[in-house]
């Protein structure tokens, strides 16, 4: 870890979840949450985030002990002692993506689509969308699908 100087004060140490996160800021990522706030009609968030054991999914059921995830575009993130909020915008892909409780890599998750505000589920887990829409749905269902190349 290395210490952030910023006006002559102390600084904090940065964590390699900030060195993740500073790569991946305007880009399409997948984020594991334990707490989210939607963003309202106007843009803002609401300010209070809410447990995802309390999430009621689009199909009008709930996310019980799954492991919740969001994409979206990163817009910014602010890390306080262990606990990092991530503001996300719509993901920027055109194509279509998943919503809902879907097989990721074998287990069942629910993934739910930005905007929205989160806080992320410990161990930090943040990864990069694939923009193309093929590789995106082999990378739901195979553990090492963004590090395939595609052949002609």
């Amino acid at each position: 870890m290395e210490a952030k100087q910023t006006n002559g004060l102390p600084a904090r140490k940065r964590w390699a979840i900030d060195h993740r996160l500073e790569q991946v800021v305007g880009c399409d990522v997948r984020v594991a949450v334990d707490a989210f706030s939607p963003v309202l009609w106007n843009g803002d968030a609401i300010p209070v985030l809410s447990p995802v054991r309390n999430l009621i999914l689009p199909d009008n059921s709930q996310a019980g002990g799954l492991p919740v995830f969001f994409e979206g575009r990163l817009r910014q993130f602010e890390r306080h002692i262990g606990v990092v909020y991530i503001a996300l915008d719509a993901p920027s892909a055109a194509h279509a993506s998943t919503e809902g409780i879907v097989s990721l890599r074998g287990r069942a998750a629910v993934i739910l689509r930005g905007p929205a505000t989160v806080s992320l589920a410990f161990p930090f887990r943040v990864e990069a969308i694939p923009t193309d829409p093929d590789n995106y749905w082999e990378d739901l269902r195979v553990p090492t699908a963004q590090f395939r190349l595609q052949l002609a």
